[in-house]
């Protein structure tokens, strides 16, 4: 009868033994798939902004051309102003929400005045993206070029 009290107890502790690393185990595992998740989280939301921001650069809305050649990398003051002016409205804002999501475009100008204009705007909670790219600012009624940057925040 003493042996098989013994013979129990060792196999109990076994398998005492073996769920405490089984549970181990798996904590650590779901903690790696944690940041996994979150790392994957963040990379998406930054390439959401950078789409964002290309689609922008590029939208016709916006853009500088001269001649009907359109210039890279440009942003026409008047085009901005009124097309921030248009997503005013409610009918507007709605035809672009699947193009811009929930993020906030601004245009800021640094030289050699510091003027900003926001384009859109439609935040979401606290957690955001940001991402600015330098772009040229044409004035058509000075006619010069300004020094500026698109800033694109995306919120998830």
């Amino acid at each position: 009868m003493r042996r098989a009290q013994i013979k129990m107890f060792e196999t109990l502790a076994v398998l005492v033994v073996f769920f405490f690393f089984l549970i181990f185990g798996a904590s650590f595992y779901f903690r790696l798939q944690e940041s996994s998740l979150e790392r994957e989280f963040d990379r998406n939301t930054q390439l959401r902004a950078v789409q964002i921001a290309q689609k922008s650069i590029t939208m016709p809305e916006l853009e500088c051309s001269f001649a009907g050649v359109q210039r890279e990398n440009c942003m026409d003051v008047l085009k901005v102003q009124a097309f921030a002016e248009l997503l005013a409205t409610e009918e507007a804002f709605i035809d672009y929400f699947p193009v811009f999501q929930y993020s906030t475009l601004t245009v800021r100008q640094v030289y050699p005045s510091q003027l900003e204009w926001v384009v859109y705007n439609r935040p979401r909670g606290e957690q955001s993206t940001l991402l600015q790219i330098p772009v040229l600012i044409y004035d058509p009624n000075t006619n010069r070029h300004q020094f500026g940057y698109l800033e694109v925040r995306v919120y998830a």
